[in-house]
């Protein structure tokens, strides 16, 4: 029985070292393993090359702000070659024009008069713009709508800047509309306000609205109020050449503070969001306050990535020229707050509605919190911190449908270990390399391509609050982790060790017995 029991005793013994192997990597494959999602993507045309806008909600998805997870594949699960679109474009030509504007009249009630055909009191110039074929308005005061000639400029429209009289007080809303033919015509955008105003020994002044890139020969404004216009005096047009078309902002919704201190607030940002555009709404009425909004980068490892997006907004270009780009969150290890703008703050009660902040630019770049500074205490935002909304404009890449259809995106993959060129497979290529011929200043010919993203699974949403609940801190390593994951493993040993001393009593008692 001696000689059986031997052979026994290291088969059980060969059993408990499987088992702790198996632990073991069990216990590190839940611990780092990254589960593949993927949405299928939508063609249109017959390619080869496609051009797929993403969702602002793939943030919620990938395992990195930057988005270097992503991969396209086709019906074999073969990653396709794609680039980012707009990285290498060339850089937008920006113009700054004085515009004619012309005071259209208003109908016997006093409202303005849509019914009239606008083209009856205009000629077109051989040029395209326009000259008065009839006098429509008496005076200036009296217009309760203006038309505004855009026709000689390129490109899209920035934003309109508007020169009132001298002594004009108030609030003056208005609604804007575009044309080509003065003949039919289009809304542009939500209500607007002009704004100038003395409030607590400070001047607010807000003569400046965005166009959000219309492309238009004429845009016509209509007082909301046409007994209480402002009297114009004039307007410049600032508007953008680019290469690429801009896509529209998206808003993923209002942002409440995570944490308020003695003179600031700060806000958590949806993870790797390039923020273009902010919005600070008021709690309360009649607030105003001087602000200071700066962004905070979380501290990231240096990793050797794609390139970085390009901040592509130009309305922060036009406003901010002589700021220094902020520095990028992938580029170095360590924290800091970024300065942003410097501003006042207000919702006040007029007699023509509120007069509320303007909507701010600002750089594209991806930050971890914003921060609102008050220069006092925080309760000059007053008794309820305000809630911020972030505007964004959707990545865009373009990639070659290479093998069969259906194509779907990628997201979150386990890093493969393969690399070509200290790349990894199917990683953004140069838009040169993706499309031979490739020149900067045309625009990229491919058709349209959609994909519908799944809702974000729990344990993602998850995550992401649980990082936002922290603010960035210097990366550091975790001791709490390390000796966490070593103390499971010894846990999981002393099971294992428990369990072969009890096959090995067993074993004693079964010889005893048989002796």
């Amino acid at each position: 029985m001696k000689q059986g029991a031997k052979p026994l005793r290291h088969e059980v013994r060969g059993v408990c070292v499987r088992l702790a192997v198996a632990l073991a990597t069990a216990w590190f494959g839940a611990a780092w393993a990254q589960p593949a999602t993927t949405a299928p993507i939508a063609l249109q045309g017959n390619g080869p090359y496609y051009r797929l806008a993403l969702p602002l909600g793939i943030y919620a998805h990938a395992a990195h702000g930057d988005l270097r997870d992503l991969r396209v594949r086709n019906a074999a699960g073969t990653a396709v070659p794609y680039a980012w679109l707009r990285n290498e474009a060339a850089a937008p030509r920006f113009t700054s024009k004085e515009v004619p504007i012309f005071a259209l009249p208003a109908s016997a009630a006093g409202a303005a008069d849509t019914s009239e055909d606008a083209s009856l009191n205009f000629r077109v110039r051989p040029d395209g713009s326009l000259a008065l074929a009839r006098k429509p308005a008496r005076k200036q005061a009296e217009a309760a709508q203006w038309l505004i000639d855009a026709s000689q400029l390129k490109g899209s429209l920035l934003q309109a800047r508007f020169e009132v009289a001298p002594d004009a007080r108030g609030l003056f809303a208005f609604r804007l509309e575009a044309s080509d033919d003065l003949r039919h015509w289009r809304p542009v955008g939500d209500e607007e306000q002009l704004v100038r105003l003395a409030h607590g020994g400070q001047t607010i002044e807000r003569l400046a609205v965005e166009l959000g890139n219309v492309q238009a020969r004429f845009l016509r404004l209509r007082w909301s109020d046409p007994q209480n216009g402002a009297p114009l005096t004039g307007v410049a047009i600032d508007s953008v050449q680019e290469v690429e078309p801009v896509a529209p902002l998206e808003w993923p919704g209002a942002l409440r503070p995570e944490r308020c201190g003695a003179d600031h607030c700060d806000y958590a940002l949806p993870r790797g969001l390039p923020v273009e555009s902010l919005r600070i709404d008021l709690a309360d009425v009649n607030t105003l306050a001087q602000v200071g909004i700066s962004g905070l980068l979380a501290a990231v490892p240096t990793v050797a990535a794609e390139p970085a997006r390009v901040p592509r907004n130009p309305l922060y270009a036009l406003r901010h020229q002589q700021r220094r780009p902020a520095p990028s969150s992938s580029s170095s290890g360590t924290t800091g707050e970024v300065p942003l703008l410097d501003m006042v703050v207000y919702r006040l009660a007029q007699a023509g509605g509120e007069a509320r902040s303007p909507l701010l630019a600002l750089d594209g770049t991806s930050y971890s919190h914003l921060r609102l500074r008050t220069s006092g205490p925080v309760s000059l935002l007053g008794a309820t911190p305000p809630t911020i909304s972030v505007g964004a404009t959707p990545r865009t890449l373009v990639f070659l449908a290479q093998g069969g259809a259906p194509f779907s995106l990628v997201w979150s993959a386990i890093p493969e270990k393969n690399t070509v060129q200290g790349g990894a497979p199917g990683a953004g290529l140069t838009l040169a390399t993706l499309m031979p011929g490739y020149t900067a200043n045309k625009p990229v010919a491919a058709d349209q391509a959609s994909v519908t993203l799944p809702p974000p699974p729990v344990a993602a949403v998850d995550a992401a609050v649980a990082a936002a609940v922290q603010l960035p801190v210097p990366t550091q390593p975790d001791p709490s982790r390390k000796w966490w994951l070593w103390g499971a493993l010894g846990v999981g040993l002393l099971l294992l060790a428990g369990m072969a001393w009890s096959l090995f009593a067993s074993l004693r008692k079964d010889r005893a017995a048989a002796d």
